[in-house]
């Protein structure tokens, strides 16, 4: 697969995923949009620093 093809791939499937889990995780509490999105930006981050540190191997 080209490059560029992969990598708008993988942007799709993850803003997709990161809509899913915010409605996951923020809908059941009835949070305001404020509170969704501090929440799911800490999450966001959280699994980007995963993702970071599990590639360093650390």
């Amino acid at each position: 697969m080209e490059q560029m093809t992969q990598t708008i791939l993988i942007s799709v499937i993850a803003f997709i995923g990161a809509l899913i889990f915010l409605g996951l995780s923020v809908y059941p509490f009835q949070y305001g949009f404020l509170e969704s999105v501090l929440l799911a930006g800490g999450f966001v981050v959280l699994s980007l620093v995963e993702f970071v540190v599990d590639d360093a191997g650390i």
